[in-house]
């Protein structure tokens, strides 16, 4: 089983550092962790996001979760590839920020049809973090996508994805 975490924090001034604190007690179950919020000129948004790559124990992880809900201010949501199922059809809720899990086995053309797509819905695409993972003894890549953009373009790109074999798609939006 491979975990993502996202976290949104809603008043990242008030709430960052008791956020800090509660990752920081639990690195041992952080593979990846990536932050970002909403940055011009003009603005600085207190509104920030956190994506966390899980590994290790899962009781581990799950006590994580259960520190991170017990704070005010924030809202948290996961993605979970298991072997079992494909893909998670009905994932797709409306909102804000919209963030894509991709799993894709290890194999040349499954790679570059991926890699092909993401490229040609490279407008929709803010953010992307690519992971070396094992999934089930098997090499694999995990990618996490923050969308942006046209919703039926993002929508077209997460179901094109979902129609390829050997990739696993999840989303969650806040």
């Amino acid at each position: 089983m491979i975990k993502v975490l996202g976290i949104k924090i809603t008043d990242r001034i008030k709430e960052a550092g008791l956020t800090q604190n509660i990752l920081s007690g639990h690195a041992s179950v952080i593979t990846t962790r990536l932050g970002f919020h909403e940055v011009t000129e003009d603005v600085c948004s207190r509104e920030a996001y956190i994506i966390l790559h899980l590994n290790g124990d899962p009781s581990l992880a799950d006590k994580l979760t259960e520190d991170l809900n017990a704070l005010e201010g924030i809202e948290i949501q996961e993605m979970i590839f298991t072997e079992e199922s494909k893909t998670d059809d009905d994932m797709h809720t409306e909102g804000k920020t919209e963030i894509i899990g991709i799993l894709v086995e290890k194999n040349r053309e499954v790679i570059g049809n991926v890699q092909k797509l993401l490229t040609s819905y490279g407008c929709n695409i803010r953010t992307r973090l690519g992971v070396n993972e094992v999934f089930f003894g098997e090499p694999a890549g995990l990618i996490i996508l923050e969308m942006t953009g046209d919703e039926k373009q993002r929508q077209l790109l997460e179901r094109r994805l979902r129609e390829l074999q050997m990739v696993r798609v999840r989303s969650m939006s806040f």
